[in-house]
């Protein structure tokens, strides 16, 4: 299997979009169960994490940078966990 993925790179702006398919159904949501934050996610979401954790690690992102994630990426459901880039 081999994977490639091109990205037009917004670091230079301080912004990062998300890749998703409008056909496909990213599922994702954090829960805290036994005081350790555990991530239950389907293929999909993996796929669009991974995508915008490439992006943080290739773009020119200084410390600091971060973006939010909202239950199954849905900007209308509550915040899960925020994604911080560090020295």
């Amino acid at each position: 299997m081999k994977f490639e993925f091109e990205f037009e790179d917004y670091s230079p702006k301080n912004s990062i979009e998300f890749d998703f398919d409008e056909e496909m159904d990213e599922e994702m949501k954090i829960v805290i169960e036994n005081k350790i934050p555990v991530l239950y996610a389907n293929k999909q979401a993996y796929l669009t994490l991974a995508k915008a954790f490439i992006k943080l690690a290739l773009g020119k992102y200084s410390s600091g940078f971060h973006f939010h994630l909202r239950q199954d990426f849905d900007a209308d459901e509550k915040e899960v966990i925020r994604c911080h880039l560090i020295k």
